[in-house]
């Protein structure tokens, strides 16, 4: 179901046990994106390529809040914290979640109130949401009625 980013969260615990949401955070951005291995041998009439690994990471931004330092003290933390991030907070079990090494910054000017933005990289492995549907077969099916990837992707090979 399409819903408003209204009530998008971030959240994050340095001790990577129960993540609490970050004040004054307004925007994120996650990316997943997979490296692409080129294997294109003699004779193939087009590159090929196969999946490699998949880097998860992001940016987020917002304002800052004196009263909310744990994106600054994320920055210096030598072990990386939970880091989870919910697109709406009424389908709250739809998340992002996972270990992740951060960065911020500020952004201050005279005509606007001062900003923070950041990026966080992924420190091990990451979950992402589920929500299989059952089919008209009794079929698990994807959120747009195509069978869900099995874990780790499908097998690619080279005939």
């Amino acid at each position: 179901m399409i819903k408003s980013g209204r009530y998008g969260e971030v959240l994050y615990d340095p001790l990577g046990i129960t993540p609490v949401a970050i004040a004054s955070i307004n925007k994120w951005k996650l990316s997943l994106k997979t490296d692409k291995i080129n294997v294109t041998c003699f004779g193939d009439e087009n590159k090929v390529y196969v999946p490699g690994l998949r880097d998860v990471s992001g940016t987020f931004s917002g304002f800052w809040n004196s009263d909310e330092l744990t994106l600054f003290e994320a920055t210096e933390a030598e072990v990386p914290g939970m880091l989870s991030l919910v697109p709406n907070t009424t389908e709250a079990t739809f998340k992002w979640s996972g270990l992740a090494y951060m960065d911020a910054e500020v952004d201050t000017g005279v005509e606007g109130a001062p900003a923070v933005a950041g990026t966080f990289m992924a420190a091990g492995p990451w979950t992402q949401p589920t929500g299989a549907v059952l089919g008209a077969d009794g079929q698990a099916r994807g959120r747009r009625g195509l069978p869900p990837v099995p874990p780790g992707g499908a097998a690619v090979g080279r005939g």
